[in-house]
Parts: C-alpha cells; sequence; structure tokens
C-alpha cells in the first residue's frame, strides 16, 4: 500500500530556488516539473525542461534548482516493497518525458484533494489514486517516452516530416521512410504522429491522394490512369477500389458526373 506522507498541487516556490538534500528525503518523491529544472542526477546536470517527470528512490541525492521560475506538483511517499516499480516498470532517477502530462497532474490534483481534505477512507482513496498514476504514467512512458524526448521538442520535426509527406503524395511512402524522416523507428514515429495530428500517417496520405484524384478527373479531365499514377496510386484496381469506398462512386462514374 502507498503512504502519502506530503504532496502539493502546482506550487509555486520563488524565482531560482534550489531544493538540496545531498541525502534524499528519506521517502520516494514523485516530481512534475511545470518550469525548467537543472537537476543533479549523479555527477551529471541535466536540463530538464517543462513537462519533465521524475521519480526519486529513497535516500537519493534531491537536488535541483529552478532555471528561473519555480513551480511543481509532488508527491512524497513510501511503499511497503519497491515491487511497484517492477510491476509497472517504472524509471527512478532520471528525467522522463510523457505524452499527457496534463493527465499526469489532475492525477496528482486528487491525490493533493485527498489529502488535504482527509475525507473518510482517503488513505485507501489515495492508494488506488497512486496505482492509477503509475499505470498511467506506465503506458505513457512505454508508449511515447522511451526515446526520453520532450514531445513539444518533436513536434516542429513532425511538423516538417508531416509537409513533406502531404506535399510530396505522388512518391512512393512507406512506414519506414515515412519514419526516417524523424529519424525514430516506425512504431514510435506512427505514435507521436497521432499523437500530434490525432490521425496517422496513412491516412492523411490517403485523404491528400483522394482529393488530388478528384481534382484530376474533374478539373483536369485526366484519364483513370493517369490520374492514379499522379496521385500516388501504382496499383489501378487499388485506386479504384478505395476512390469508390471514399467517394461512393468509380473514378469514371466522378469524372462524368
Amino acid at each position: 500500500m502507498f503512504h502519502i506522507s506530503y504532496c502539493d498541487y502546482n506550487r509555486s516556490n520563488p524565482d531560482g530556488d534550489r531544493i538540496d538534500r545531498p541525502e534524499g528525503s528519506g521517502d520516494y518523491l514523485f516530481l512534475y516539473f511545470m518550469t525548467p529544472m537543472k537537476v543533479q542526477l549523479g555527477t551529471e546536470n541535466v536540463l530538464a525542461r517543462e513537462g519533465a517527470f521524475l521519480l526519486y528512490s529513497p535516500g537519493y541525492p534531491q537536488i535541483y534548482q529552478a532555471v528561473r521560475k519555480f513551480k511543481n506538483s509532488f508527491i512524497h511517499f513510501s511503499s511497503e516493497s519497491g515491487r511497484f516499480l517492477l510491476e509497472y516498470d517504472i524509471p527512478v532517477n532520471q528525467i522522463v518525458y510523457l505524452s499527457n502530462p496534463g493527465a499526469m497532474n489532475e492525477l496528482m490534483k486528487n491525490i493533493y484533494v485527498e489529502n488535504v481534505t482527509k475525507m473518510d477512507y482517503y488513505a485507501e482513496q489515495s492508494d488506488k489514486l497512486m496505482h492509477q498514476l503509475f499505470i498511467l504514467f506506465s503506458r505513457q512512458y512505454h508508449a511515447y517516452g522511451a526515446q526520453n524526448i520532450p514531445p513539444n521538442v518533436l513536434y516542429p520535426q513532425f511538423q516538417k516530416a508531416r509537409i513533406e509527406i502531404l506535399t510530396h503524395i505522388d512518391r512512393d511512402w512507406n512506414s519506414e521512410n515515412m519514419a526516417a524522416l524523424t529519424n525514430l523507428g516506425t512504431s514510435q514515429f506512427y505514435s507521436y504522429y497521432k499523437l500530434f495530428f490525432n490521425r496517422s500517417p496513412k491516412a492523411e496520405l490517403l485523404d491528400a491522394r483522394i482529393e488530388r484524384a478528384k481534382y484530376l478527373l474533374k478539373v483536369e479531365s485526366l484519364s483513370v490512369t493517369q490520374t492514379a499514377a499522379l496521385s500516388g496510386f501504382d496499383n489501378l484496381s487499388h485506386f479504384t477500389r478505395y476512390f469508390k469506398k471514399v467517394c461512393g462512386m468509380t473514378p469514371s462514374a466522378y469524372a462524368e458526373s
């Protein structure tokens, strides 16, 4: 069971404030940095950007300082065993970025409210919320966070890749060469793409190809074969089948309508 010793939500300290606990705080400390922080991890000094998370293990030095403004949410807690670290595969003593920090912070708010109001069964409710917190953390971390790159840093790179794909729809795009635009593996590329644009790259690409095909058929009066090739479809039957699925009629019928 998790036991909360102290927590706070959206806490602001004086600008440039420094936390310096060379021997830790005696318990686990889960942090959500809402402003950039300079963090000492072992012999390294690491810049934690806005939106970073950090779980300190008991006894590990807790040394961090705000670059300028200081704002965070945090939970000091203990656990009857460290089994939750293995159960949820949670990294400790390292900076982590997640896809939806707002959802994490909302759970931290709920934990804070439970421990401030101390309503009936608040300890049991806090325990359940802590499990929810680490389940959500684990899901986001393993889906998006393994590269340890904050999503806001990746976004410009993905926007550039998206423009490259959608302005060159006649190219032979596949999962590998699309992912290569961001130097990520295909699984992570697809996960981040859906995170940023709410659609898969394949779905956006097919829609753009169909829109071009409609233009070429109707305005340019090109043949179905020419239209398919110029719209990025290398298989005429696949083009005809997909066009009918989207538009409710064949390319030939659309051109004549």
